[in-house]
C-alpha cells in the first residue's frame, strides 16, 4: 500500500523544492494566449492561477499584501477564504505578466531559502497562517497539497501532463485518498466492514485500501481479502474528482469499476474534500 504522507522537515523540503520548482518553470515558459487558458478552479485563467501561488507564498515570506479591494462581487467567489483569495489574484491582474512571473520567480527563491533552515522540531512550532496563527506542521502539510494541486491544474489547461512522481505528489495522493475516504463517509454511511481498494496506475500510482466500520472511514490500510469496490483509476483522474475540478467532465467514466460496481458508482459521485 502507499505510504507517501510527508513527516519531517527534510520531507517538505523535498516536495516544496519539487512542486514550486516545477510551477516556477511552466511559468517561464507560457506564451501569449495560454495565459488566458481557463482551468478547473472556477474564474480563474492559468494567469490567475500563478498570481495564486504568487500571492500566498509571499505573505508566507513576511512581504506586505496591497491594499486592494475587488469590484464587485464574482460569482465564483462564496466564502470568506475566497474572497481573500481573490484579492491576491484580482490585483496583479493589472500587472504586465512578466511581472507576475518575476516576482513568482523571486518568491520561489526566497521561499526555499527559507526552508532550509526548518529542522524536525520547528515543525511542532506556530507559523503565520492567512487566517492567524496555525501549527507549521499543518500549515506545510496543507501547503505542499495546495500548490502542487494548482500545479496540475495549470498543466491540465496548458494539455501538458507531468510531475506526477515526485514527493510533493505522492503526498497529496494520499491527502485525496483519506479525503476520498471522509466523503463517502459523510454521505453514505457505508455499512460496516465495507472495504474499498484504490488502485492508481501509472506515474505517481500506488495501491491504497480504505475500510469501514459503520461510523467513520478508518483512511488507508490493508485489506482483509477481496475489496468490497476495486476502484482503477490514474493519479490525474483521481486529481480532478478528489479536487472537484470542472475541467474534465469525463473523468469518473475513465474509472474501472470491479466488486458492488453499484456501491462504487454512488462513491464516485462525489468523493471532492476540497473547498
Amino acid at each position: 500500500m502507499g505510504d507517501g504522507l510527508i513527516s519531517t522537515a527534510e520531507g517538505f523540503r523535498a516536495a516544496y523544492r519539487d512542486v514550486l520548482g516545477d510551477i516556477d518553470a511552466l511559468a517561464g515558459r507560457i506564451h501569449g494566449d495560454d495565459w488566458d487558458r481557463p482551468t478547473g478552479c472556477p474564474g480563474w485563467s492559468v494567469r490567475d492561477l500563478v498570481a495564486h501561488v504568487a500571492d500566498l507564498e509571499s505573505i508566507l515570506i513576511g512581504r506586505d499584501r496591497p491594499d486592494h479591494t475587488v469590484a464587485g462581487e464574482p460569482a465564483h467567489v462564496r466564502n470568506m477564504p475566497g474572497q481573500f483569495m481573490e484579492i491576491g489574484v484580482d490585483v496583479r491582474r493589472t500587472r504586465p505578466i512578466d511581472e507576475v512571473v518575476a516576482e513568482l520567480h523571486d518568491v520561489v527563491a526566497v521561499r526555499l531559502r527559507e526552508l532550509e533552515a526548518l529542522d524536525d522540531d520547528a515543525l511542532e512550532g506556530d507559523a503565520l497562517g492567512f487566517f492567524g496563527p496555525t501549527k507549521r506542521r499543518n500549515q506545510l502539510t496543507i501547503r505542499v497539497f495546495d500548490l502542487w494541486s494548482h500545479d496540475q491544474d495549470v498543466r491540465r489547461a496548458l494539455g501538458d501532463p507531468g510531475d506526477l512522481d515526485g514527493p510533493a505528489a505522492a503526498h497529496s495522493r494520499e491527502l485525496m485518498v483519506r479525503g476520498a475516504a471522509r466523503r463517502v463517509q459523510e454521505r453514505l454511511q457505508p455499512a460496516a466492514g465495507t472495504s474499498v481498494l484504490v488502485d492508481i496506475t501509472g506515474p505517481g500510482g500506488a495501491r491504497h485500501g480504505m475500510t469501514f466500520d459503520g461510523q467513520k472511514g478508518r483512511g488507508l490500510s490493508d485489506l482483509p481479502g477481496e475489496p468490497t469496490v476495486a476502484l482503477r483509476l490514474d493519479l490525474s483522474t483521481l486529481t480532478v474528482l478528489a479536487c472537484g475540478r470542472a475541467d474534465d467532465p469525463n473523468a469518473r467514466d475513465r474509472v474501472e469499476i470491479g466488486g458492488d460496481v453499484a456501491l462504487g458508482r454512488r462513491m464516485l459521485e462525489d468523493i471532492a474534500s476540497t473547498p
